[in-house]
Protein backbone atom coordinates (compact mmCIF):
# COMPACT_ATOMS: atom_id res chain seq x y z
CA UNK A 1 0.00 0.00 0.00
CA UNK A 2 2.76 2.44 1.15
CA UNK A 3 4.42 1.89 -2.80
CA UNK A 4 1.28 2.90 -4.24
CA UNK A 5 1.09 5.52 -2.55
CA UNK A 6 4.40 6.78 -3.19
CA UNK A 7 3.84 5.57 -6.90
CA UNK A 8 0.46 7.98 -7.05
CA UNK A 9 2.51 10.40 -5.80
CA UNK A 10 5.28 10.72 -8.15
CA UNK A 11 2.74 10.34 -10.88
CA UNK A 12 1.02 13.36 -9.29
CA UNK A 13 4.33 15.04 -8.90
CA UNK A 14 5.23 14.40 -12.33
CA UNK A 15 2.09 15.80 -13.85
CA UNK A 16 2.19 19.10 -11.94
CA UNK A 17 5.94 19.51 -12.60
CA UNK A 18 4.75 19.13 -16.80
CA UNK A 19 1.80 21.41 -16.29
CA UNK A 20 3.79 24.03 -14.55
CA UNK A 21 6.15 23.57 -17.47
CA UNK A 22 3.60 23.80 -20.54
CA UNK A 23 2.04 27.33 -18.62
CA UNK A 24 5.13 28.89 -18.55
CA UNK A 25 6.26 28.12 -21.96
CA UNK A 26 2.95 29.49 -23.41
CA UNK A 27 3.74 32.69 -20.72
CA UNK A 28 7.04 33.07 -22.09
CA UNK A 29 5.44 32.44 -25.97
CA UNK A 30 3.16 35.75 -25.45
CA UNK A 31 5.52 37.73 -24.05
CA UNK A 32 7.98 37.47 -26.16
CA UNK A 33 5.63 37.88 -29.54
CA UNK A 34 4.36 40.99 -27.81
CA UNK A 35 7.84 41.95 -27.58
CA UNK A 36 8.31 41.71 -30.80
CA UNK A 37 4.93 43.69 -31.91
CA UNK A 38 5.94 46.59 -29.91
CA UNK A 39 9.50 46.72 -30.91
CA UNK A 40 7.93 46.60 -34.69
CA UNK A 41 5.63 49.02 -33.50
CA UNK A 42 8.27 51.30 -32.38
CA UNK A 43 10.39 50.69 -35.29
CA UNK A 44 7.62 51.17 -38.42
CA UNK A 45 5.33 53.09 -36.47
CA UNK A 46 2.71 50.58 -37.21
CA UNK A 47 1.75 46.88 -36.03
CA UNK A 48 2.46 44.43 -38.67
CA UNK A 49 -0.44 42.51 -40.35
CA UNK A 50 -0.12 39.10 -38.81
CA UNK A 51 -2.14 37.87 -42.22
CA UNK A 52 0.65 38.55 -44.61
CA UNK A 53 2.87 36.14 -42.55
CA UNK A 54 3.48 33.09 -44.97
CA UNK A 55 2.59 29.88 -43.57
CA UNK A 56 1.12 31.33 -40.45
CA UNK A 57 -1.02 34.07 -41.70
CA UNK A 58 -4.14 31.87 -42.02
CA UNK A 59 -4.41 30.67 -38.31
CA UNK A 60 -4.23 34.75 -37.71
CA UNK A 61 -7.32 35.63 -39.30
CA UNK A 62 -9.42 36.48 -35.96
CA UNK A 63 -6.76 38.86 -35.20
CA UNK A 64 -7.53 42.43 -36.01
CA UNK A 65 -4.85 43.82 -38.82
CA UNK A 66 -5.39 47.83 -37.72
CA UNK A 67 -4.01 49.77 -34.88
CA UNK A 68 -7.78 50.63 -34.81
CA UNK A 69 -8.98 47.21 -34.83
CA UNK A 70 -6.74 46.51 -31.90
CA UNK A 71 -7.84 49.32 -29.58
CA UNK A 72 -11.60 48.92 -30.35
CA UNK A 73 -11.05 44.86 -29.59
CA UNK A 74 -9.86 46.12 -25.99
CA UNK A 75 -12.26 48.82 -25.94
CA UNK A 76 -14.83 46.26 -26.48
CA UNK A 77 -13.48 43.95 -24.07
CA UNK A 78 -13.83 46.17 -20.87
CA UNK A 79 -16.42 48.46 -21.86
CA UNK A 80 -19.63 46.77 -22.65
CA UNK A 81 -23.82 47.88 -22.34
CA UNK A 82 -26.42 45.74 -22.78
CA UNK A 83 -29.90 46.40 -23.60
CA UNK A 84 -32.35 44.34 -21.43
CA UNK A 85 -35.97 45.21 -22.46
CA UNK A 86 -37.77 48.27 -23.21
CA UNK A 87 -41.78 49.39 -21.74
CA UNK A 88 -44.26 51.94 -21.83
CA UNK A 89 -45.24 54.21 -18.89
CA UNK A 90 -49.12 55.39 -18.78
CA UNK A 91 -47.89 58.59 -20.31
CA UNK A 92 -46.38 56.80 -23.12
CA UNK A 93 -42.81 57.41 -22.03
CA UNK A 94 -40.29 54.81 -23.95
CA UNK A 95 -38.43 53.52 -20.84
CA UNK A 96 -35.02 51.43 -22.03
CA UNK A 97 -33.20 49.19 -19.34
CA UNK A 98 -29.72 48.96 -19.83
CA UNK A 99 -27.40 46.73 -17.93
CA UNK A 100 -22.97 47.48 -17.79
CA UNK A 101 -21.69 43.84 -18.94
CA UNK A 102 -18.64 45.41 -19.16
CA UNK A 103 -15.45 45.57 -16.46
CA UNK A 104 -15.41 48.90 -15.50
CA UNK A 105 -17.68 52.25 -15.21
CA UNK A 106 -19.84 53.68 -18.06
CA UNK A 107 -20.80 57.26 -17.96
CA UNK A 108 -22.55 60.17 -19.98
CA UNK A 109 -25.73 58.22 -21.47
CA UNK A 110 -27.31 59.45 -24.71
CA UNK A 111 -30.66 57.52 -26.68
CA UNK A 112 -30.95 58.05 -29.85
CA UNK A 113 -34.80 56.10 -31.42
CA UNK A 114 -35.01 56.09 -35.27
CA UNK A 115 -31.90 57.77 -35.70
CA UNK A 116 -33.00 61.13 -33.42
CA UNK A 117 -31.58 62.43 -30.27
CA UNK A 118 -34.26 61.74 -27.43
CA UNK A 119 -34.16 63.08 -24.03
CA UNK A 120 -33.69 61.47 -20.81
CA UNK A 121 -36.09 63.06 -18.34
CA UNK A 122 -35.11 61.10 -15.09
CA UNK A 123 -31.71 60.59 -13.76
CA UNK A 124 -30.17 56.89 -14.34
CA UNK A 125 -26.86 56.25 -12.49
CA UNK A 126 -23.90 58.04 -13.68
CA UNK A 127 -21.64 56.28 -13.45
CA UNK A 128 -23.22 52.54 -14.06
CA UNK A 129 -20.57 50.17 -12.32
CA UNK A 130 -20.35 46.56 -13.51
CA UNK A 131 -23.29 44.34 -13.54
CA UNK A 132 -25.40 47.26 -12.64
CA UNK A 133 -28.81 47.64 -14.46
CA UNK A 134 -30.12 51.14 -14.68
CA UNK A 135 -33.49 52.54 -16.22
CA UNK A 136 -33.63 55.25 -18.77
CA UNK A 137 -36.71 57.37 -19.16
CA UNK A 138 -36.90 59.27 -22.30
CA UNK A 139 -39.67 61.57 -23.47
CA UNK A 140 -40.41 59.30 -26.63
CA UNK A 141 -44.40 58.66 -27.12
CA UNK A 142 -44.20 57.56 -30.63
CA UNK A 143 -43.54 53.76 -31.88
CA UNK A 144 -40.00 53.12 -32.82
CA UNK A 145 -37.36 50.23 -34.87
CA UNK A 146 -34.48 51.08 -33.53
CA UNK A 147 -32.64 52.12 -30.01
CA UNK A 148 -28.97 53.02 -29.80
CA UNK A 149 -28.08 54.03 -26.15
CA UNK A 150 -24.84 55.39 -26.04
CA UNK A 151 -22.55 56.58 -23.40
CA UNK A 152 -18.56 57.93 -23.33
CA UNK A 153 -17.38 54.49 -23.50
CA UNK A 154 -19.55 52.27 -25.36
CA UNK A 155 -22.66 51.84 -27.33
CA UNK A 156 -25.99 49.13 -27.43
CA UNK A 157 -28.15 49.02 -30.24
CA UNK A 158 -31.69 47.60 -30.15
CA UNK A 159 -33.99 46.58 -32.69
CA UNK A 160 -37.65 45.79 -33.25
Amino acid sequence: MVLELLLGLVIIAIIAFVAIRVVGSITLGIVLISIVLIASHFLIGTFPNLKNIPLLGQFFTFIPSTTGGFVAVINEAFFRIDIQSTSRDSENNLFIAVENTGAFDVTEFKVIVDNKTASITNKPKDPLKPKEVTTIETDWKDSFTSILVETKQAKAAYKL
